[in-house]
């Protein structure tokens, strides 16, 4: 009876993270508009702010140099992305408005990174992204 229950709570865990992960923007437009969203209500605007954003920098900087120099001719036309945190701090999905190649060699950093911990999930971080020339 105890293997029955168990197998019955990973199923419905499953289907729970299935459900939640269904219920995620579909597509690179409304994500940013809900990135946009959250970024101007006052319960996210403290962790973005204070959390968020200091941490990004002080990880991206180093690995956006790194991108910029390790690829030939590196694409560097602006482009926007969108970061969805879970409760957990880790990315949840990425969305992307067109690839370029430092896009390409951030994504995998991305992919991988654990975040400060959102006040809500899924906490959708709209960053947009432009080099000097």
């Amino acid at each position: 009876m105890n293997k029955f229950y168990v197998l019955v709570l990973i199923i419905a865990s499953l289907l729970t993270t299935t459900g939640r992960a269904g219920e995620l923007a579909s597509s690179f437009k409304q994500a940013a508009a809900l990135g946009d969203a959250q970024e101007k209500d006052p319960a996210t605007w403290v962790y973005q702010r204070r959390d968020l954003t200091p941490y990004y920098e002080q990880k991206y900087w180093p690995v956006l140099q790194s991108c910029l120099k390790s690829t030939d001719h590196p694409d560097t036309s602006p482009f926007s992305f969108v970061v969805v945190i879970g409760k957990d701090g880790r990315v949840m999905r990425l969305y992307i408005d067109h690839e370029t190649t430092v896009y390409t060699c951030v994504r995998q950093t991305l992919q991988k990174d654990e975040f400060p911990h959102p006040p809500v999930s899924p906490y959708y971080w709209h960053v947009e992204m432009s080099f000097a020339k």
